[in-house]
């Protein structure tokens, strides 16, 4: 192993190992930061690009994408709150109204610090997990998928305080949203309204960026505010990205839980750093004593929503390298880059590439370095975004929006769609619907249904085997506890009210 460590350190430490690693995170944290287009689009155009490339130049250059494109996504999701990549959309919630009062640096310093030191933790679990790794993906099956899901599908009640019976209903419609179109269970095509388009379902791009991007432009166009932020004079102030560093080392324990989450929800197969994403931060928003703060600038939030995608490159790896089986959608795209170079993921990876494995952690965690020293670099340029006049930053975003949307298949449905869900968007803002609750549902709902139908498959129709299996038993448990905690809070605080309004 030490032979391929000092392998792979001798290439990445040359000049064109830096260069190359460079050059991808740059590109990443461009196509990052433009709604719609991400990473996996970087990726794509760089696979032509690469071919006839050594190997292990060629791989410096895809993870350098893969590590500058989520800290990219955060800096469209804080400033005007349209999520560069799907995998950004929970860091809308609480980074962009930190930007409305005038901590965008703060918020942008918390992400770039969140951002490498949890892409730092999920590498350094995946070294230590390589000698075990497949014992560990072999341990989680439908059963244990479809209750990780359950999970998440039950923190809409957490996410919902206040607002109980409005967050279920924007959650059961988000459910329904995810149904739509052809089920790889029953081979049914459902609510398709007779057009060929929803065959596929409903895309998340464009679901996200009207639910978030479309819908906050006409929020701020019949607004009477005249920029984003309230405190345009601290916003230039470079000192906002130190507080914000500060922050992360202050809630430690905030950021260790949302880099685990992130790690473990990356391991699994096919979920991505978008289910990592919102679990982190409903999990987080459970834990904490002042809920009700989340969804209007709390540290928090971005800080559990940013370390976990970021860490969950890590865990996503470990399936990718060790089975040859996608840990996520960019994951997917390394392994047509692994064939391409005549590489075959898998067991004989380990032992005949060991070099190539250790060049694909060394390359992350460096990616993730640069991207946010980068970051911290242009805080003090990007910030003023914030502080621009709402009649140009308005049309930018819809143009951004609908470009990127239209960029990422050239459907024009899906511009239609982007419109659709703005509109929808903006009327459940004006009608007090929160829109976390409908974001979850959409997301998970699927997963959980094909999850559910494959365990019912190897149980023969029998439910047993949600409980009778350990991991399982041990969420469905988790799960439950987490659905009375909000009822005993509510309760005890009752308790106290009373007992203080007592003579």
């Amino acid at each position: 192993m030490f032979e391929a460590i000092i392998a792979a350190l001798s290439v990445l430490i040359s000049f064109k190992g830096i260069l190359f690693v460079f050059l991808g995170c740059v590109w990443g944290l461009i196509l990052g930061a433009l709604p719609g287009v991400g990473g996996p689009t970087g990726l794509i155009l760089l696979l032509p690009l690469t071919f006839g490339m050594d190997p292990m130049l060629a791989m410096l250059l895809y993870v350098g994408v893969m590590g500058g494109s989520p800290f990219g996504g955060s800096i469209s999701a804080i400033l005007l709150n349209v999520p560069g990549t799907p995998i950004n959309a929970a860091t809308c919630f609480d980074g962009y109204p930190m930007a409305r009062k005038g901590e965008a640096g703060k918020a942008l310093g918390i992400s770039a610090t969140a951002s490498c030191m949890g892409a730092l933790f999920g590498l350094t679990i995946l070294a230590a997990l390589l000698p075990v790794a497949r014992a560990i993906i072999l341990a989680f099956t439908p059963p244990e998928f479809f209750m990780i899901v359950l999970f998440g599908l039950a923190t809409v009640v957490i996410t919902s305080r206040g607002n109980m019976i409005k967050g279920f209903i924007a959650g059961g419609i988000g459910i329904l949203l995810s149904f739509v179109g052809y089920c790889g269970v029953t081979g049914d095509v459902r609510y398709s309204l007779g057009t060929e388009y929803l065959w596929d379902g409903i895309e998340l791009v464009p679901l996200f960026i009207g639910i978030f991007a479309i819908s906050e432009a006409l929020h701020l166009s019949v607004g009477k505010r005249g920029t984003i932020a309230d405190q345009g004079i601290a916003l230039t102030k470079l000192g906002g990205a130190w507080l914000g560093f500060k922050e992360v080392f202050r809630r430690k324990w905030c950021f260790l839980r949302g880099s685990a989450i992130g790690t473990i929800i990356g391991i699994i197969p096919g979920v991505g750093g978008t289910v990592a994403n919102f679990i982190s931060y409903t999990v987080t928003v459970q834990l904490s004593k002042h809920p009700e703060t989340f969804g209007r600038g709390n540290p928090e939030g971005v800080l559990a929503s940013e370390s976990a995608n970021n860490a969950k490159d890590g865990g996503a790896l470990v399936p990718t390298i060790v089975f040859g089986i996608p840990g996520s959608l960019e994951m997917a795209i390394l392994l047509g880059a692994f064939i391409l170079h005549g590489l075959v993921p898998g067991p004989a990876m380990l032992q005949d590439h060991l070099d190539l494995v250790w060049i694909l952690i060394l390359g992350l965690a460096l990616s993730n370095i640069i991207a946010s020293s980068l970051g911290f670099f242009l805080i003090k340029i990007l910030v003023r975004i914030t502080t621009v006049n709402l009649a140009y930053i308005v049309p930018v975003i819809v143009v951004l929006s609908f470009t990127g949307v239209f960029a990422m298949r050239t459907e024009v449905w899906d511009i239609l769609v982007t419109a659709i869900f703005g509109l929808v968007g903006y009327g459940m803002r004006r009608h007090g619907f929160p829109l976390v609750p409908l974001v979850i549902g959409y997301v998970l709902g699927a997963i959980a249904e094909k999850a559910f139908h494959q365990s019912l498959m190897v149980a023969d129709g029998s439910y047993s085997i949600f409980v009778n299996r350990p991991i399982a038993a041990t969420l469905l448990i988790v799960t439950l506890l987490s659905l009375s905690v909000p009822f005993l809070l509510s309760k005890r605080t009752s308790k106290g009210d009373e007992h203080n309004e007592t003579p």
